[in-house]
């Protein structure tokens, strides 16, 4: 089956099977889930879907499948925040509105898939295709993949169907992540990291490659065990490398939430050795200020904040929940 490309979602999968082989494959759909969740790539199998001529489910085999999964079809439009076949920008949603009357060239089907809505400022933008949303021509689909369906304006929402992405077992994760990187790295680091982003298939893969975010979670996971160690000065200098990588510091941040939800876990549902051992120096209260600090540094780095000073003044609050 087409779908079968895609780990978990097994209730997600049965539901568009079900639908594509009724015919009743909803003309927008909403994929919500974190980033490395596997959303693009269920918004890639559904195009195949939709644009199939053979199956309502899709049969994988035809053109317009092969097509469709290779980013190739000219039914299937792409429109992200940068890269992908277009920009989401309000100029290009309008393009799309104007353009909607024109039938697809050769699948059954013409598929827009609006990528990565991660704020409220493109979440607002989507308003523009709110007409065609409502009342689409009956060959028309959008796929929209969001972060946080808190992101997207109700009006958007109650014309989509939504489906909330499920990340496979860590196990699963890892045997995934090797085929990906072909044989690159060992099981066990694979599984270590798998446990670490909770099944997280993009995201495991994309720390165990040299890429600049495995970089950044090297840093994270440092600055974490100076934190733990309470060795202030190391928490310092490791804070300092991003004083001009505003980017970096956010995806930091991230990491840093990811690593202490997983110590406080670990200190209930030992997993993994490393971890474990760190989140027995760490206590549940210390572990939850930190995640709450984080949070709410999150919050405040959406502005044009001083960056030197911001990063002073994270240093000094993790700090300050670890020693007391």
């Amino acid at each position: 089956m087409l779908l079968d490309a895609l780990l978990s979602n097994e209730q997600n999968k049965a539901a568009l099977v079900r639908l594509g082989a009724d015919g009743r494959l909803p003309h927008a759909i909403i994929l919500e889930g974190e980033r490395g969740s596997g959303r693009f790539t269920l918004a890639r199998l559904i195009s195949a879907m939709a644009v199939c001529r053979r199956s309502g489910a899709g049969c994988g085999e035809c053109p317009d499948c092969k097509m469709a999964l290779e980013g190739q079809h000219p039914d299937v439009e792409v429109f992200a925040k940068s890269g992908g076949q277009g920009t989401l920008t309000i100029k290009s949603l309008r393009t799309i509105n104007q353009s909607v009357a024109t039938p697809p060239n050769q699948g059954r089907r013409r598929v827009v898939i609006l990528r990565d809505i991660q704020d409220i400022a493109q979440a607002r933008t989507l308003n523009t295709l709110l007409k065609v949303i409502e009342e689409p021509p009956e060959y028309l689909m959008f796929i929209i993949t969001v972060d946080n369906r808190e992101n997207l304006l109700p009006t958007i929402l109650s014309r989509c169907l939504l489906l909330r992405m499920e990340l496979p077992s860590p196990e699963e994760c890892a045997g995934r992540v090797q085929e990906l990187l072909e044989g690159g790295v060992g099981a066990q680091e694979a599984l270590r990291m798998a446990r670490l982003c909770s099944g997280n298939i993009g995201r495991t893969a994309q720390l165990l490659s040299d890429t600049p975010e495995a970089r950044v979670m090297a840093d994270a996971l440092a600055l974490s065990k100076a934190l733990i160690g309470h060795e202030r000065y190391q928490v310092l200098r490791l804070l300092q490398r991003y004083e001009r990588d505003r980017a970096g510091y956010r995806e930091l941040l991230c990491d840093l939430r990811v690593i202490f939800s997983q110590l406080v876990e670990q200190k209930y549902q030992p997993q993994d050795e490393e971890l474990s051992a760190l989140s027995q120096r760490l206590t549940a209260l210390q572990g939850i200020k930190i995640l709450d600090i984080i949070d709410d540094m999150s919050r405040t780095g959406q502005f044009n904040l001083n960056l030197p000073l911001t990063l002073t003044r994270l240093g000094a609050r993790l700090t300050g929940a670890v020693l007391g």
